[in-house]
């Protein structure tokens, strides 16, 4: 039996956020549709199926025996949806009231679409900006290499990549639209192959929209449809966290970039990266090592051969 709409969510350690995200789907996803969830514990090992089972005895929890990373576990529960469209949901969400039946309701007045994306805000109720954002290009990243787009975070010159002057209080096509609340149609994820299983976490969702803008379909924005997204749950450790990204990035401009233009990105990235390590050593000393650890795990991610892993 088939169903509107097949949502899934991976959880990876954080079983009590991931259990608050999925009540929240019972309590706000909206009327007028019919819906499943796909429920998934991605190799965490520490008791994080057993408690999501407990939580909710109707759902069959999928327990991966490793953790495969987020865009491969999120392929095998696609392999599992009966519905007509697939939504990804982050664990570390909530779910505002009438979100999903918002987000459906779009996607079906506006059919052109390829993927479609809502609001996400902060627990506070203030905008996290984070669900957009345009496709990296080697001018944006020499200007966040030089700390341009730091300085002037307002510019629609200088920091161009997180569309600076909007509130997303509108509907408009966008570049790239983030995971954490997507809804995609299932024909459309499984001719296009899902996300590249290559890449672990971090940037499955900007290649799969190239992929989508390749294919002449648009992704879709509207503010009509809301979430909490706390962001970064799994990833906790900031060195560790921006080694991951910078590997990912550097990933995706392996695999659509031309060579001047990938060079390019790794002079920037890595010139970047040991500007704010001697600057962070000269001024404070060891008390905050962020940027010098990254930089001295470099071999992990500016080599060639260490994003293609």
């Amino acid at each position: 039996m088939s169903v509107d709409v097949s949502i899934i969510v991976v959880n990876f350690r954080t079983p009590e956020m991931t259990v608050e995200a999925v009540r929240s789907v019972g309590e706000n996803a909206g009327e007028g549709f019919s819906y499943e969830i796909i429920l998934m514990d991605n190799g965490s090992g520490d008791g994080s199926a057993e408690a999501l089972r407990a939580a909710f005895p109707e759902l069959d929890v999928m327990a991966l025996e490793e953790n495969v990373g987020f865009a491969r576990a999120n392929n095998i529960g696609a392999e599992r949806a009966r519905g007509e469209y697939i939504l990804f949901l982050n664990p570390d969400t909530l779910v505002r009231p009438g979100a999903v039946a918002a987000l459906l309701a779009f996607a079906r007045r506006r059919p052109e679409g390829g993927a479609w994306g809502g609001r996400t805000v902060f627990a506070d109720g203030a905008l996290n900006p984070s669900s957009v954002a345009r496709f990296v290009t080697p001018a944006t990243m020499l200007m966040r290499a030089v700390g341009l787009s730091h300085l002037f975070p307002r510019s629609a010159w200088l920091n161009p990549e997180i569309y600076p002057g909007w509130r997303r209080d509108s509907e408009r096509e966008v570049d790239v639209l983030f995971f954490c609340f997507v809804l995609m149609r299932t024909e459309v994820w499984r001719r296009l192959g899902g996300f590249d299983r290559r890449f672990f976490m971090f940037c499955e969702d900007d290649d799969l929209c190239w992929r989508l803008r390749q294919a002449g379909l648009p992704r879709l924005f509207t503010p009509e449809a809301a979430i909490v997204h706390y962001g970064g749950a799994s990833t906790t450790h900031r060195p560790g966290r921006i080694v991951a990204i910078n590997r990912a990035r550097l990933q995706w401009v392996d695999r659509h970039w031309r060579p001047v233009a990938r060079a390019t990105a790794r002079l920037a990235l890595g010139g970047g990266v040991a500007a704010r390590a001697l600057f962070e050593r000269l001024f404070h000393g060891r008390r905050t090592p962020t940027w010098g650890e990254v930089w001295a795990r470099r071999s992990e991610w500016l080599s060639p051969g260490a994003v293609t892993k």
